[in-house]
């Protein structure tokens, strides 16, 4: 009996941990406004298409498309000089 307690506390422990992992990257994943900015200051700014906060590696552009201006998102003095990320 103590030989098959000690297995199965282990894959608790792992399904446990692998529920919290996709959890928090869901969390973390949201959606945010992507802008085009109009200067280099990221005071004047158009919005666009939704992007994504968590990099990736693929630049989020307008359309989604690879020849689409690139959209940056808003940092925390409102300002659009942030890269934005493909959702």
């Amino acid at each position: 009996m103590k030989k098959l307690i000690v297995p199965m506390l282990v894959i608790v422990a792992a399904a446990t941990s692998a529920f919290s992992t996709d959890a928090s990257a869901k969390r973390s994943s949201g959606l945010v406004p992507g802008f085009i900015p109009h200067n280099a200051q990221g005071t004047d700014c158009e919005q666009k298409n939704d992007c994504s906060n968590v990099n990736n590696g693929i630049v989020c552009r307008v359309g989604q498309v690879s020849t689409g201006a690139q959209l940056k998102i808003m940092d925390g003095n409102d300002e659009c000089v942030l890269t934005g990320y493909k959702p």
